[in-house]
């Protein structure tokens, strides 16, 4: 599993770069007609190279619109009981998430920085699917899930939390004024506040967790220390996310509810606008 992970990444890795690499050859190479007014481009040399419908603007817009069309597969892996063990769903979710960034990229140099009309819509909703998938993004990685990506319920956190605690008396010989410092530290700052208020807190919370945990183990000492250190904190991880465990859930749930419409009309436009644009004779021959 660990080692497909490290595939993938570095896979997702030369699939960023490639991108990276591409969007700043498309800004250099068309800066100058990028920063023209939209009066003068059409005298601009360039013109017919980086427009829409030119032989760079138009390759651009057609990878980012593929691009934003693989995002369903996605939304098929996870739906279609077919493809339910087609790989693993982080995986996916990984590659899910690189497309919908490249994609709306790819496609905002399409427009040469210039939208309007019916395809306005498109665009837009395609901006906020993107920022709303930030979002989501986060949200997902508070919910605990198995190795397979798999959400986990209320109780068997409660369970691998308990578990984890065990291993921390028996093993590790944890006294429990210990283990109530340990729960101050993972709860302390964070009950009481509202959701949205706890969530907004959380990454800091987590980025100082190895100072804390750094503070907590003086007194142990040896090898027991550096032993206890992994299950102390993914003890601390999985009851901050207990804690907050049913609000993550609604405000996920609400998160679809506002993204999923963006994402419908953001496909359904743009088959719309690739339909006629194919039908005015809109096709892609570099040079022409």
């Amino acid at each position: 599993m660990a080692r497909r992970d490290g595939i993938h990444g570095i896979i997702l890795v030369v699939l960023g770069l490639a991108v990276t690499g591409l969007v700043l050859w498309a800004v250099a190479t068309g800066w100058d007609f990028y920063v023209t007014s939209p009066e003068e481009r059409p005298h601009h040399e360039d013109f017919r190279v980086y427009r829409p419908a030119g032989d760079v603007g138009h390759g651009l817009g057609i990878l980012g619109t593929a691009m934003v069309l693989l995002l369903l597969l996605y939304t098929a892996r996870k739906r279609v009981r077919a493809m339910r063990r087609w790989g693993n769903l982080r995986v996916w979710l990984r590659y899910h998430i690189f497309l919908g960034v490249a994609g709306p990229i790819f496609i905002t140099l399409h427009t040469s920085f210039r939208v309007g009309g019916l395809v306005a819509a498109s665009y837009w909703s395609m901006v906020a699917a993107a920022l709303s998938g930030v979002v989501g993004r986060y949200l997902y990685q508070q919910i605990p899930r198995n190795v397979l990506g798999e959400t986990l319920s209320s109780d068997e956190v409660e369970a691998a939390c308990e578990s984890l605690l065990v291993e921390l008396t028996t093993d590790h010989g944890v006294s429990q004024e210990a283990l109530d410092g340990l729960e101050i530290l993972a709860v302390g700052s964070l009950e009481n506040r509202p959701a949205p208020v706890a969530l907004l807190a959380l990454p800091y919370r987590n980025i100082m967790l190895a100072r804390q945990l750094q503070s907590w183990m003086v007194g142990f000492s040896g090898g027991s220390a550096g032993e206890m250190r992994v299950p102390a904190r993914k003890w601390v991880l999985l009851t901050r996310r207990l804690l907050l465990f049913h609000q993550i859930r609604d405000l996920f749930h609400y998160w679809h509810v506002f993204h999923k419409p963006f994402a419908f009309i953001m496909i359904l436009v743009m088959i719309v606008h690739v339909a006629v644009a194919v039908a005015l004779g809109y096709t892609w021959r570099v040079g022409s």
